[in-house]
C-alpha cells in the first residue's frame, strides 16, 4: 500500500484528480483512496500538530503488512539553492526546534535532484536567511511518526519549490500551488511506480548470511543500536543493487578507540552505498 501525505488542500487536489481518488467516509479528516490500486492520500494540515493522530488513526483502521508513506508538497527555498518550480527528493531533514537530523533511505534508482530540507515551527520569510536549502513545516514530524510504523526505506519526501521566502513580493495562492504540483504529476507517478517495486520485493531483502555479517560487525565494532540500524539499511541498499555480489570483508579486529570505530564504520557504509 502507498499512502501520500499532504499538508494543503491545494497540494492534494491535483493529486486526487490525477489518480482518480475518492473521499473516504470512514474518517473525520481528509482521506482519499483507490483501493483497487492500494493508493491512499491523507490531508494532514499545516504544521506538526495533527500529523501523529491522523496517521495513527488511519493505520488503526486496517491491517497493512507493508505501507509506504510519500510526503508530497511545496517548500520554500533559499534563492541561491534552487529555482521556483524545481522538484527535489529529500535525502536529509533537519528539525530546527530540536536540531536533530533524519535521513530518508533512498533505495531506488531515480533521476530526481536530491536535496536537504529544514522543518520549522513558523513560516520562514526572507528575514530568516540562515536557511540555506529548503524549508517546510511538516517533514521531520512525518519522518518521526512514520519511521515507527514502517522501515525508513519505505518513506519518501518529494518537494516542489514554491517560493524564495519573500512573501511581501510574491503572493502564494491555492491556484499557484496546485499548478506547481500539476506540472510534476508525471514525474511523481513514475516515482510512485518505481518506489512500489520495493513493496513487491520486500520479502526478506537480506539473506541469513547477510544478517550474520551485520551481527558480526555489530559485535566486533561494538556498534550502537542506531549504528546497527544504519548498517542494516545500507546493507539492504547494497543488496538491492548487487544481488549476487558478496558483502565487504568481515571486520575481524576490535577497534582500539571510538575514533577508530567511527572511521571503520564510515568506511563500511561508504563502500555499501557506492
Amino acid at each position: 500500500m502507498q499512502c501520500i501525505l499532504t499538508a494543503l488542500k491545494a497540494e492534494s487536489d491535483p493529486i486526487i484528480k490525477h489518480f482518480g481518488l475518492k473521499r473516504s467516509n470512514s474518517f473525520d479528516f481528509p482521506v482519499f483512496e483507490d483501493q483497487t490500486k492500494d493508493l491512499f492520500l491523507i490531508g494532514l494540515g499545516v504544521g506538526k500538530r495533527k500529523i501523529e493522530s491522523r496517521i495513527k488513526n488511519f493505520i488503526k483502521s486496517g491491517k497493512y503488512s507493508y505501507v509506504q508513506f510519500i510526503n508530497i508538497g511545496i517548500a520554500g527555498s533559499n534563492k541561491d539553492y534552487s529555482e521556483i518550480g524545481d522538484l527535489l527528493l529529500i535525502n536529509k531533514i533537519i528539525d530546527e526546534s530540536s536540531n536533530l537530523s533524519y535521513y530518508p533511505d533512498i533505495l531506488i534508482d531515480h533521476k530526481m535532484v536530491e536535496g536537504a530540507l529544514t522543518t520549522v515551527e513558523k513560516v520562514a520569510d526572507d528575514i530568516n536567511s540562515h536557511h540555506d536549502s529548503l524549508v517546510d513545516m511538516e517533514a521531520s514530524e512525518i519522518f518521526k511518526v512514520c519511521s515507527r510504523i514502517t522501515p525508513i526505506h519505505h518513506i519518501a519526501f518529494i518537494k516542489i519549490v514554491s517560493d524564495h521566502m519573500q512573501f511581501e513580493q510574491v503572493k502564494l495562492t491555492g491556484n499557484v500551488i496546485s499548478s506547481l504540483i500539476t506540472t510534476k504529476l508525471e514525474v511523481i507517478k513514475t516515482f510512485l511506480e518505481n518506489f512500489n517495486s520495493l513493496l513487491k520485493n520486500d520479502q526478506p531483502i537480506l539473506s541469513q548470511i547477510d544478517l550474520d555479517w551485520i551481527h558480526n560487525n555489530k559485535r566486533q565494532l561494538l556498534l550502537t543500536e542506531t549504528q546497527t540500524k544504519q548498517l542494516t539499511d545500507k546493507t539492504k541498499y547494497y543488496r538491492l543493487k548487487n544481488n549476487k555480489l558478496p558483502l565487504p570483508d568481515q571486520i575481524l579486529i576490535k577497534p582500539e578507540s571510538k575514533v577508530v570505530r567511527k572511521r571503520i564504520f564510515t568506511d563500511i557504509c561508504e563502500t555499501l552505498t557506492k
